[in-house]
């Protein structure tokens, strides 16, 4: 299926709620500190694990996403953020367990922004890279792309920053197949729909397999 461009209209939100399955959310969030009382909803093993990173910033991300997870969850579920249980797949993509809501998400950071897309029934993957220099990027467009697709990056007015948006498409397309980068290729046209999304600084893909219909895509700045 072909891709689309999605001009997002990010409205300020800290509470969740669905009108319809046939919606998906999708959350901005910048890094934040968390105050030591707001890491009180983290399990011991979220805890534990915080605390096994070397580098604060990696550390600093974990817990921020951990937290966004609880917070908005727990709204959507309503739920005490406590209470929730996440697993991860053998790829490291978390899922909730124990819910008799069940709520399908993805989550990618990049720099000091990360993207969560929620939605209640419509498998999802998402990500978002900022935009930088890749001095290798035809090595690894030629590792992961078809010919084609890298014949045609390489046309480009800007290559590097129309590799670094085939890269979301195609990370995001993995995810919402429960595939890791490195698991089975999923192919363009895979009953998938890819939207490009408008962040000054960034390229994000958001992908999907759709189940009933085109579904409302709904663009939300968190505020603490």
């Amino acid at each position: 299926m072909p891709t689309s461009f999605h001009h997002c209209r990010w409205t300020h939100a800290n509470t969740a709620e669905f009108s319809s399955p046939d919606e998906i959310h999708v959350w901005k969030i910048s890094l934040f500190d968390p105050r030591p009382d707001e890491l009180e909803i983290l399990s011991r093993n979220e805890l534990q694990r915080s605390h096994d990173f070397k580098n604060e910033t990696a550390r600093k991300t974990y817990v921020c996403s951990r937290l966004i997870m609880r917070w908005l969850f727990a709204s959507y579920l309503k739920q005490p953020a406590s209470e929730l249980k996440f697993q991860t797949t053998q790829h490291g993509k978390p899922f909730l367990v124990g819910n008799t809501t069940e709520l399908k998400f993805n989550l990618s950071h990049s720099g000091a922004v990360m993207l969560l897309a929620v939605s209640p029934i419509i498998e999802l993957g998402i990500d978002i890279e900022q935009h930088k220099e890749i001095k290798n990027w035809e090595k690894i467009a030629q590792k992961v792309f078809d010919t084609q697709l890298v014949r045609s990056l390489k046309q480009q007015k800007q290559p590097e920053k129309a590799f670094i948006s085939a890269w979301t498409e195609f990370e995001a397309r993995q995810k919402s197949h429960g595939e890791g980068i490195f698991g089975k290729k999923i192919s363009p046209i895979h009953n998938t729909v890819s939207i490009n999304m408008n962040i000054d600084g960034f390229e994000a893909s958001l992908c999907y397999i759709p189940a009933t219909g085109t579904p409302d895509i709904c663009c939300f700045n968190f505020t603490e």
